[in-house]
């Protein structure tokens, strides 16, 4: 296993207050990581639903509702697929996952199968006795998208009374013992000045055990802002508390072939917020897609293609 792979999982201070079960959990993340193999992403993010009960401005999901969620024997499928193959981590994704009927179910499939489970969600109705039955049913980890330590700048993007209820989330994930983490979307300007560090002070004084950085897509074309919020990780957080899917040398997880996802229909694309598809693993089975891809040059990421969001 790589050094950056410790990292991304258990690289900060903070996982020593882990549950015993958050604390099993790692450690078999850790052994199905170190046994990974050629072509078997680390992670297989599901879109179980392109439903979401927010309008975040900068989201390709803001705000939809009527959309179908992943059946849930398709679901079973690419869990027991993804278990096979030797995947360590499989993400639950949305749109807004906690709107998906049987999400605890899921949970509990997935554990049963030895795999490391994690909830990429806004936050916004994750309660505490929510939270207590996901840990129950076997959840290993929470993804709370926080996008400003500041109430007001993270309302703006998201809808008000959004960072209130994301912060009651973090409280809500670290008292039923699962590893939390925050998610933001970080933009052009969020690296100047103070932003970016007091946003990872907030997430250390919450209690979060690390933070994901994602860059803001832009349109078509390339733009440095992913290896820009790489190279600033580097100097915020150089213990691995914070980390970003941009690569030191270039490209990303996905163009590298780390990480892998499937949406609601089974379309299967290299990323969550790639554009282009692969094809669709109901029809094909999601073995078909474990293979090793040709790396894509970098610094070309296949989340830069799509249209402005921001208005």
């Amino acid at each position: 296993m790589s050094a950056a792979e410790k990292k991304l999982y258990w690289g900060d201070r903070g996982m020593r207050n882990l549950s015993a079960g958050a604390r099993l959990d790692m450690a078999v993340l850790k052994a199905r990581l170190a046994a990974r193999r050629p072509g078997v992403p680390h992670s297989l993010f599901l879109g179980l639903t392109a439903r979401c009960d927010l309008a975040c401005r900068h989201c390709k999901y803001s705000g939809r509702a009527g959309t179908k969620d992943m059946p849930r024997a398709l679901l079973r499928r690419l869990l027991a697929a993804a278990a096979r193959a030797g995947v360590p981590r499989v993400v639950f994704f949305g749109g807004e996952p906690l709107l998906y009927p049987g999400l605890e179910e899921a949970a509990a499939f997935a554990s049963r199968l030895g795999l490391f489970t994690e909830l990429d969600t806004n936050g916004q109705t994750l309660s505490p006795d929510r939270a207590r039955a996901l840990a129950a049913a076997g959840l290993s980890c929470t993804m709370i998208s926080l996008h400003s330590a500041n109430a007001a700048r993270h309302d703006a993007l998201s809808g008000r009374g959004s960072f209130a209820r994301a912060a009651a989330a973090i409280r809500a994930s670290r008292a039923a013992g699962l590893i939390t983490y925050i998610s933001s979307c970080v933009f052009s300007a969020s690296l100047a000045g103070k932003e970016l560090a007091g946003l990872l002070a907030y997430a250390r004084r919450a209690g979060a055990h690390g933070a994901r950085l994602l860059a803001y897509s832009p349109p078509a074309g390339r733009d440095p802002l992913p290896s820009r919020l790489a190279g600033r990780l580097a100097r915020l957080s150089p213990e691995g508390y914070a980390r970003t899917c941009a690569l030191p040398g270039g490209g990303c997880a996905a163009t590298a072939g780390d990480v892998l996802y499937c949406g609601p229909g089974g379309e299967v694309r290299r990323c969550p917020y790639a554009g282009a598809a692969l094809g669709n693993a109901g029809r094909r089975g999601l073995a078909a897609f474990l293979r090793p891809r040709p790396a894509t040059p970098a610094p070309v990421f296949p989340c830069q293609g799509g249209r402005s969001l921001l208005k």
